[in-house]
């Protein structure tokens, strides 16, 4: 399952003048099964398909989940109107779970300068703001460490195309 901390659009944070940052955390019972989204053998997203939050990656666009607490997303091809473009990612050191405010907090600290590589402009300067996936308590049990940052326009318009070096 996936559940978000406050609403799954982009919301204002005090993180940094005019940044956007939400976090959305995973649960374990992603892990557990579903498949990802009809791919290419590059690993393109090449139809609208609903699939495991857990199978999202790098380079995928998906739709806003609107909901707090979901299991699945709908991946869509980055050519087709959608909200969220999976960015890059991060692995968080093995351990005891070091709470949702220490993940979230590394989260905004390495999506923000990645965020500026990607679009070319950093969050507070660009009409697109930044979000993630990361794991919560239960999902920590079973090995997941994955921080995963997504792109989104601020004023939860749709977006069409890859937001790669757009400098907007």
């Amino acid at each position: 399952m996936l559940e978000t901390m406050k609403s799954p659009r982009l919301r204002a944070s005090a993180l940094a003048a005019g940044a956007l940052v939400l976090g959305l955390s995973l649960s374990g019972c992603g892990l557990i099964g579903g498949g990802g989204p009809d791919r290419d053998p590059s690993g393109t997203v090449t139809a609208t398909s609903t699939s495991d939050a857990f199978q999202i990656k790098v380079g995928d666009c998906i739709q806003d989940p609107g909901t707090t607490s979901i299991t699945d997303v709908v991946s869509v091809p980055c050519s087709e109107a959608h909200d969220f473009e999976a960015f890059d990612r991060t692995l968080l050191a093995d351990g005891d779970y070091p709470g949702e405010t220490t993940i979230s907090d590394k989260a905004e600290a390495y999506c923000g300068p990645a965020f500026t590589k990607f679009v070319g402009i950093e969050s507070a300067k660009s009409k697109y703001g930044v979000t993630y996936f990361y794991p919560t308590a239960e999902s920590w049990k079973q090995d997941d460490r994955e921080i995963l940052c997504l792109a989104a326009a601020k004023d939860e318009t749709k977006i069409k195309g890859s937001l790669k070096g757009v400098k907007k």
